[in-house]
């Protein structure tokens, strides 16, 4: 509710908050608002007061403090003891330290040493201060200009409002407002990542530890180079090891320091900083330069595991190892010499990256240790819209495992937003995550389709930004591809498709700007990962497929399933480009249908509805919002009858361009109405918010499940990637994501993974639009198959026909088997749909039977399911394609189930459709806190998110089903342990008790809650999972 307090930290504010605080735009006195002051003050390390010679003249007894700030938005001025700090350089082609400002670049501060005549006492502090000034240029959001929406909700339009923050280079352009979230106020001005300050022994930091896989060798040999797949394949590596160290004595009394850099590896997973060295040296180094970089040279380690995308491992956590470097030294050739000691290290994985133009799809495609990976990807934004998760890293791992428990095995980190931390990246490294990294230009505020060419103004801000990035992030195994930014046009503007010459203006008419992408790629030989330049850039003769990764991206809104096993969903095959379509040129004229420019083989963004659970509508919209939920029909995004809240967090409609609503569908009765007339649609709709909301999730399971599944489908004949428009949620919004801000998953989470299998790389799919059947091996494995069988019933469970498909015996590795044989329609008669006067739907169900044959001993089952209707018919996809399931929900009895749920090491649940004479349709079971010893009470909360093996089920008649819950990422406080009570039930004991129970509801299903059962009677605590 709006009108109860909030939590800063634990809740979204609703548009009543945000509308109290000025934009930073709006003029100077919102600048000064946002202009900040951090401060606090730094104690003398803890380590001096233990030492005997405190203060000793050979340095023993000093320490030299080094603070880092590691992202400031938008510019710092640091004082420490009263004076301003310049910070210094940590790159040898740039000693000036001079700071540029930028979003995304650490900042290094020498505080001095301790002791010092003012500081003789080790309890002595210094006071620090932080003033942080905003961005130079900060944009203005731009109000919808419309008289049909009520402005006091400060509603938004147009994609990083005026442009002009882009000027300001290495920032969030999508703070200014974008089409899926509203702007933010203060643009995150101020410290956003994380504060260090560390201690040396003597004049030397290190800094920027570089591990660079040469070559990994295994015994076993494979075809094309590839190293061999399998989770317990050792393998022995050559890697080569540099960093750079900074020197703090002024150089006046700068004198060459000898010493040793000692290095060490060892294990860092899956127990972390094992005392199992793996290999270890010393080289003789001399150091005499404020700034340089030192190379150790080529280090042998034997008998390593490779680091793979979890979707070519069983593992849970991916194998990951550290490097510690130590400099010592305890004399030179010089009298007075002072002791000097400084540690640096990091993590790193053992795979070998590449990438290549395949040569069916003419797009871009990555191997991972040799082998083709096909990228099942999702885009990300940041965790949270003001950025408050950034020090996270319990955040980034709950997120980035509910991408991964979808089965996505990569993510594109969108150019619009953000550089990520240390956090994300060791999630990703962890869970075996490939990310795709992009700098921070889009094609609507660089020039493209708005803006300017010529931006950002500050060229070196935004080039020192970029540079200690891939410094920052280069060791990271799970950063896989670079690009330049998002949407970009790095080909001459006055040649591109459109025939606009818009050189014309006198700007570069190229982003990046030819001076920026000239340092990119640059900067691109510190790191061995390939590089793009955009994106995206347009259909035309001269699209360059190894500079940018593909002609188009898109669409946006709900499509027909069936179009998505098209190629080009949503747009022709081959492409058109604007000038061409309005020229009225058809595909049938193209004659270059082959191009690389004529087909997305790579696609960036491809994005549908988004509607989150009603739990959390409740959250974030006002019982008055809630209540005016849109009609039938509804096109527009604002006006109409979409009310205001659901405008300001982004509204999208279900309904196509035909007019077909995808939540109607399944209104019952029927709504009759012409799709394509917009007055007679008015007042139909769904009976209440929460039929609104179910259907909503009925349709997002549907939309989501189709298109992975037509992506796949047709996985290195067409396509080389598919990344979803969006998967992450920065704020609560409609537009764009399988689970919301508060980690809650929605249908389209459940449909995108029943449609990747969670990540098992063999699948089972049906094409919508021939019913034909195809099995997909996303891996560099052979499998050999015993059968494909299929099964359809009624809703009411009656089996009606089965049968199998003919099928080849074996499917190759990185391969579709498209099955000849197509399903028919067995659902002529129905008295169900019959007594309701509605079409039929028949659930038919897949199931295929194989086995891998690196494991030929272990048998496989990959299963789907689908809610049919008569595709001959020509009714077959209009308003009423689902209102026999509205029936169902509207006129049948609820079906009431058995559920229970044991907890051992995890939570197993077992469901059972029994007794019931029809279907229990998406069965969704919820873990929920409530008060102890009260079942029935209404005071529970959920726990999120919860990793469950399965959700929003479907149970035939006498079927049961088992849910696995995993523990690992539940949010328990340190202070509260899991228990068995005295009556047997698994309680929360600790800091704040409470009951652990499991909701169940569904589209036709009795909502109840049941208690979680303990395994045994011991009153010991109870282990949490770390399953899969």
């Amino acid at each position: 509710s709006t009108e109860v307090a909030w939590d800063p930290w634990n809740d979204f504010p609703t548009w009543k908050i945000m509308q109290q605080y000025p934009d930073i735009g709006e003029d100077e006195n919102a600048r000064d608002f946002y202009t900040l002051w951090y401060t606090t003050s730094v104690n003398a390390p803890e380590s001096l007061a233990d030492h005997e010679s405190f203060g000793g003249e050979d340095g023993s007894g000093w320490k030299r403090g080094h603070l880092t700030l590691h992202g400031v938005n938008y510019r710092p001025l640091v004082y420490f003891d009263g004076l301003l700090l310049q910070p210094y350089s940590t790159s040898s082609d740039d000693e000036s330290g001079q700071d540029v400002g930028g979003m995304f670049t650490r900042r290094h501060y020498d505080l001095g040493v301790w002791p010092t005549a003012e500081k003789s006492s080790v309890n002595a502090s210094s006071p620090l201060e932080i003033l942080v000034l905003p961005p130079p240029d900060v944009g203005k959001p731009i109000p919808l200009n419309s008289t049909e929406v009520n402005d006091v909700y400060g509603l938004e339009m147009d994609q990083g409002g005026d442009h002009k923050l882009a000027k300001s280079g290495a920032v969030m352009q999508f703070t200014a407002g974008w089409d899926w979230i509203q702007s933010t106020k203060d643009r995150n001005v101020g410290g956003w990542e994380q504060v260090d300050i560390s201690w040396t022994s003597g004049d030397i930091r290190l800094h920027d530890l570089h591990v660079r896989i040469v070559n990994i060798s295994a015994e076993e040999s494979t075809e094309h180079l590839a190293l061999p797949l399998g989770d317990d394949v050792a393998v022995s590596v050559w890697l080569d090891v540099s960093l750079t160290a900074t020197y703090h004595a002024s150089k006046h009394d700068r004198q060459l320091i000898e010493g040793s850099l000692e290095y060490w590896i060892t294990p860092s997973t899956p127990v972390p900083e094992s005392s199992t060295v793996l290999a270890s040296g010393a080289v003789h180094t001399t150091i005499r330069q404020s700034v340089a970089d030192y190379h150790i040279g080529k280090v042998f380690v034997p008998n390593v595991k490779l680091w793979w995308p979890h979707t070519h491992s069983t593992r849970q956590h991916q194998p990951l190892y550290s490097i510690h470097i130590a400099f010592r030294t305890h004399g030179s050739h010089l009298e007075n010499s002072i002791f000097h000691e400084a540690h640096t290290q990091t993590t790193f994985g053992i795979r070998e990256i590449s990438s290549f133009i395949h040569p069916k799809t003419k797009s871009l495609s990555l191997k991972v240790n040799g082998h083709a990976i096909f990228l099942t990807g999702g885009n990300w934004i940041t965790s949270d819209q003001f950025l408050r998760y950034s020090n996270s890293p319990e955040r980034y791992l709950k997120e980035l495992s509910m991408l991964r428990h979808v089965g996505l095995n990569s993510v594109r980190v969108w150019g619009g937003g953000v550089a990520e931390t240390q956090h994300f990246y060791d999630a990703a490294d962890k869970l075996g995550l490939l990310i795709y990294q992009e700098f921070w230009m889009t094609g609507d505020n660089n020039g493209r389709f708005a803006g300017s060419y010529d931006w950002p103004i500050d060229r070196d801000s935004y080039s020192t930004n970029v540079r200690d990035t891939i410094k920052r992030l280069r060791n990271h195994p799970s950063l896989v591809l670079y690009a330049g930014g998002n949407e970009l046009f790095p080909i001459p503007s006055s040649i591109s498709s459109t025939g606009v010459d818009v050189s014309s203006d006198g700007s570069s008419s190229v982003s990046p700007p030819k001076d920026i992408e000239q340092r990119l790629r640059k900067y691109m030989s510190m790191d061995d990962r390939p590089y793009v330049t955009s994106s995206v850039t347009e259909v035309c003769k001269s699209f360059d497929n190894s500079r940018t990764l593909g002609p188009k991206d898109g669409p946006y809104g709900i499509q027909p399933e069936e179009v998505f096993f098209d190629r080009n969903p949503g747009f022709s095959s081959p492409l058109l480009s604007e000038a061409e379509i309005k020229r009225n040129i058809t595909p049938s004229d193209v004659k270059d249908k082959d191009s690389p420019s004529r087909n997305i083989g790579f696609q960036t963004e491809v994005g549908s509805v988004s509607h989150p659970e009603l739990e959390s509508l409740n959250r974030f919209l006002s019982r008055e919002a809630l209540e005016a939920y849109p009609d039938c029909g509804e096109r527009s995004l604002y006006g109409e009858s979409v009310h205001a809240e659901w405008t300001y967090f982004k509204y999208i409609s279900f309904t196509e361009e035909s007019g077909l609503d995808h939540i109607c569908q399944f209104a019952y009765p029927p709504h009759e109405y012409n799709l394509t007339d917009r007055a007679s649609i008015s007042n139909h709709h769904m009976d209440s918010i929460e039929d609104y909301s179910w259907a909503a999730q009925f349709a997002q399971y549907i939309q989501y499940k189709a298109l992975f599944e037509g992506y796949t489908f047709r996985m290195w004949e067409w396509y080389s990637a598919v990344f979803l428009w969006k998967t992450s949620s920065p704020a609560p919004t409609f537009r764009g994501a399988l689970y919301d801000w508060y980690l809650a998953s929605n249908g389209g989470y459940w449909g995108a993974r029943a449609a990747l299998a969670g990540g098992n790389p063999v699948r089972l799919i049906l094409n919508l639009r021939d019913w034909t059947v195809h099995v997909i091996n996303a891996v560099s494995i052979t499998i050999s198959v015993a059968s494909v069988e299929w099964f359809a019933y009624s809703l009411e469970g009656v089996p009606l026909l089965n049968g199998t498909i003919p099928i080849p015996g074996k499917i190759d590795g990185n391969t579709v088997a498209h099955l000849e044989s197509s399903l028919p329609w067995v659902g002529e008669k129905s008295s169900m749909a019959d007594s309701n006067g509605v079409q039929n739907i028949i659930i038919y169900r897949l199931q295929l039977s194989y086995v891998q044959h690196n494991d030929i001993a272990t048998s496989h089952i990959a299963e789907n399911s689908y809610y049919l209707t008569n595709s001959s018919t020509s009714d077959g996809h209009q308003h009423s394609r689902f209102s026999l399931l509205g029936a169902m929900r509207k006129e049948i009895p609820r079906v009431n189930l058995d559920v229970y749920c044991v907890m051992d090491s995890g939570i197993e649940c077992k469901i059972q459709n029994s007794p019931s004479d029809v279907v229990a349709v998406m069965i969704r079971l919820t873990l929920l806190r409530g008060s102890p010893g009260n079942l029935d009470g209404p005071k529970y909360s959920r726990i999120l998110p919860t990793f469950f093996s399965d959700n929003y089920i479907t149970l035939v008649p006498g079927e049961t089903s088992r849910a696995h819950i995993s523990l690992e990422n539940m949010e328990l406080s340190e202070q509260n342990i899991l228990k068995c009570s005295s009556d047997g039930y698994v309680k929360s004991f600790g800091s704040a008790n409470f009951d652990l129970i499991i909701s169940i509801d569904g589209w036709n299903i009795q909502a109840s809650k049941v208690p979680i059962y303990c395994a045994t009677s011991s009153d010991e605590p109870l282990s949490v999972s770390k399953e899969r």
